[in-house]
C-alpha cells in the first residue's frame, strides 16, 4: 500500500521523483485579477510567473437587490460574501438561502441568461451541501437547455477538475468553528480554493462563514493552509461594496481591487 502509494494522485507520486517539468504560467481562462492572487499565494511558491491577460466580465445589470447587485457587480470579478451564521457542518441551508437570488439571476433568461453547461457553476466540498442545492437549483428556469442538465451546475471540487464556467459560486459550507478546528484539514486544504478558483472566467464568488477566516488551529499544516482564506479577504478582497442582514444573518460582500463606489476597507 505505501510502497505504491495508492492514497496518493499519480501527479503526486511521480513528482517525488524528479521528473523533468513544464511549468505553464498563462492562463487563458481566468480574470488576470484571479490569476494574480494565484501567483502571489500559491504559485510564487514554486517559482511560476501565473498570469492572465484576460479581463471579461459578467454584463453590467442593474438590479433591484442591492446584495444581488453588490455580488454580480463586473466592476469586482473576484468577491467573498462574508457571513456570520456558526451553526452548520457538511450542509449549510444559509448559504443555500443566500446563493438562491444570485443564482436566479445568472440562470434567468432576462438577465445574463447562462446555462448549467458552462455559464454557470456551484462549487462545494460535501455531497450532502451539493445534493440540497441540486434540489433546489432544479426550480430555476432554464435558458434553452434540457431542465434535468440543471444537476451539472453543482459538484464537489474534485468533480469540477478540469471544467470552466463564466461564473463560479464556492460554498464553503463548513461553520461551526468547533468543527473546523476538528476537520478544517478537508476544507483547508489549499488545492480545495485553487481549483474552484481557476474554475471561473468572469466571476468568482466565495460564500464562506467568518468563522472560516478567523480559525487558529494548533495544528501547524492547518494553522498554514488557513492563510490562504485569509490572506483572500485580508490583502486582495478588501473593498467593502454591501452590508447588511439575509436571514436573520450579519452578511457583507468584500470585492477585489479598489472601487470609486465602495468603502476602503480598513485595517
Amino acid at each position: 500500500f505505501h510502497e505504491y502509494r495508492a492514497f496518493e494522485s499519480l501527479f503526486a507520486a511521480l513528482l517525488e521523483r524528479d521528473p523533468p517539468l513544464i511549468q505553464f504560467a498563462e492562463s487563458f481562462r481566468l480574470h488576470a485579477e484571479m490569476a494574480e492572487f494565484l501567483r502571489r499565494e500559491v504559485y510564487a511558491q514554486d517559482g511560476i510567473a501565473y498570469h492572465s491577460r484576460k479581463h471579461d466580465v459578467l454584463e453590467a445589470i442593474p438590479h433591484d437587490d442591492p446584495f444581488v447587485a453588490a455580488v454580480l457587480d463586473p466592476v469586482h470579478p473576484l468577491v467573498v460574501v462574508v457571513h456570520n451564521e456558526r451553526r452548520s457542518q457538511l450542509r449549510n441551508p444559509f448559504e443555500q438561502a443566500l446563493m438562491a437570488p444570485v443564482l436566479k439571476a445568472l440562470a434567468s433568461r432576462h438577465l445574463y441568461a447562462l446555462d448549467a453547461l458552462d455559464g454557470f457553476g456551484v462549487v462545494v466540498p460535501h455531497r450532502a451541501q451539493r445534493a440540497a442545492l441540486r434540489d433546489a437549483i432544479a426550480l430555476l428556469p432554464t435558458t434553452g437547455d434540457a431542465r434535468g442538465t440543471m444537476s451539472a451546475a453543482v459538484d464537489t471540487v474534485e468533480r469540477f477538475q478540469g471544467g470552466e464556467r463564466s461564473a463560479i459560486l464556492f460554498s464553503a459550507t463548513e461553520s461551526d468553528p468547533a468543527y473546523l478546528l476538528v476537520a478544517g484539514a478537508f476544507l483547508l486544504d489549499p488545492r480545495r480554493l485553487t481549483v474552484a478558483l481557476s474554475r471561473a472566467k468572469r466571476k468568482l464568488i466565495l460564500v464562506a462563514s467568518r468563522s472560516v477566516f478567523e480559525i487558529i488551529s494548533p495544528d501547524e499544516e492547518i494553522f498554514a493552509h488557513a492563510q490562504l482564506w485569509k490572506n483572500l479577504l485580508r490583502h486582495t478582497c478588501t473593498v467593502e461594496c454591501w452590508s447588511g442582514e439575509r436571514g436573520g444573518h450579519r452578511v457583507t460582500v468584500w470585492g477585489n481591487g479598489p472601487a470609486t463606489t465602495c468603502l476602503q476597507k480598513g485595517d
